[in-house]
């Protein structure tokens, strides 16, 4: 009856493992759905076409404006006619008409325009790549709790073999018992290591859910969503050298394009000692009622007044500024000291991310070594504890002895799956910050 209850419970516990419609998902499956469905990269992308808007946008202020008036007025009584240049006075209607075209261009303003065109230039590089940051920091992430799932997921087949084991071992030891073989010392332990190994399932069956949920949190799938992660493949453990190269380290290139903005900030706060020029131009016409032929008294009609009272005039406006209560030179100071705190901000970033890609190297390293003890360590324990059970089958060893070497061996089980995968994210890790992924 105890060997059938601790069967359905190794059943019950098997279950969530083996979901009727699964979502098969690699690495690289992993990465796509990250990149459809979180929020955070999808308004970086609303950032982007901002950013390129800007740069339309500022375009805009090398091109002449052209805007088009009219107005219409009718006026009973006392009014000024401008046309006719008559004082109207009296009971009567008059009607004025206008109507022109504008134009105005800035000519000439120390480079501003274009200064400002490059400025937002930088900044849609920029905004692209805090992007890809982003993007990194959420692999780096992702890849932090799809690895999680991996070793869980392994950790918990090994619990399940190693409960069943056990189960198999109680039920052996049940019928040694009865036929004096064995005393209930021996029992005893069978049980003590049924318990842990059961202790160990549950454990590791809640971090197992745990990790699942943290990974389809961050793909932004349902709870409900069965997934199933596919084993990384051999090539995924083979080492690639990691070379620092500022040319491709985003942090140190994005930092790079702050300086270049922050020299075009400098320029365009310089740009307001030079003088302004600006073209104005004006093309219209105008309409009264009151404007007479002065040899016949009578109304000049609509369309003659209209291409007779015609008007076009251009001019060009210099401007130099003499004085603004020191604004521009506190801009341009403002702008060097700006500068030069980036600067220090790269050197400190620059040591920082060296820093972090050795770092980096070394963990790698200690991993690859790691796994590589540990698979002997696993390798001396399995033929450790096949001696000794096959000496406990003939009674040269105890109990005690034999579930020694048992757990030995499935704890070196156990760090060989954790270390296996911790080979692979240290890879992982180091292609994605050199952007290799």
């Amino acid at each position: 009856m105890k060997v059938l209850i601790n069967v359905l419970l190794i059943f019950f516990l098997v279950i969530p493992l083996s979901g009727f419609s699964q979502r098969h998902l690699t690495w690289e499956d992993a990465k796509e759905i990250l990149i459809n469905n979180n929020i955070d990269l999808k308004q970086g992308l609303l950032k982007e076409l901002i950013a390129k808007n800007n740069i339309d946008l500022a375009k805009s202020n090398i091109y002449p404006n052209l805007t088009f008036g009219s107005n219409n007025q009718h006026t009973m009584g006392l009014v000024f006619d401008p046309v006719s240049g008559k004082l109207i006075t009296g009971n009567q209607w008059s009607s004025y008409a206008t109507g022109s075209l504008n134009t105005s261009l800035v000519v000439y303003q120390g480079g501003q325009n274009r200064q400002l065109i490059e400025a937002e230039k930088v900044n849609f590089e920029i905004t692209k790549l805090d992007n890809k940051k982003l993007l990194q920091e959420l692999e780096l992430q992702l890849l932090s709790f799809y690895s999680q799932v991996l070793v869980n997921r392994d950790l918990l087949k090994a619990a399940q073999s190693q409960l069943l084991l056990s189960t198999e071992q109680i039920k052996h030891e049940e019928m040694l018992v009865k036929i004096g073989k064995h005393t209930l010392m021996d029992m005893a332990q069978a049980k003590v290591k049924f318990a842990n190994d059961n202790l160990n399932l549950v454990t590791i069956k809640n971090a197992f859910e745990i990790a699942i949920l943290k990974l389809k949190e961050i793909l932004n799938l349902t709870e409900s969503e069965e997934i199933e992660l596919e084993s990384p493949k051999e090539e995924d453990y083979e080492f690639l050298v990691n070379t620092f190269d500022t040319n491709l380290d985003l942090y140190i290139v994005s930092i790079d394009r702050l300086l270049t903005l922050q020299d075009l900030k400098i320029k365009i706060a310089k740009s307001s000692l030079y003088p302004k020029l600006t073209f104005n131009g004006s093309y219209g016409t105008n309409y009264s009622s009151q404007r007479q032929n002065i040899f016949n008294g009578q109304t000049i009609p609509f369309w003659e007044q209209l291409n007779q009272n015609r008007t076009l005039y251009g001019n060009f406006t210099l401007s130099i500024s003499i004085f603004d209560g020191f604004k521009t030179k506190s801009n341009l100071n403002s702008a060097k000291l700006n500068k030069q705190s980036l600067i220090y901000e790269r050197e400190k970033l620059l040591m920082n991310r060296k820093h972090i890609h050795t770092q980096a190297t070394l963990d790698y390293q200690a991993a690859e070594e790691e796994l590589k003890a540990v698979e002997a360590t696993h390798e001396a324990n399995k033929i450790n504890y096949e001696v000794i059970n096959k000496r406990y089958e003939i009674g040269k060893s105890s109990s005690i002895d034999l579930y020694k070497v048992m757990t030995e061996f499935s704890m070196s089980e156990f760090r060989l799956i954790t270390s296996r995968y911790k080979l692979f994210q240290k890879k992982k890790s180091i292609q994605i910050m050199n952007g290799q992924m």
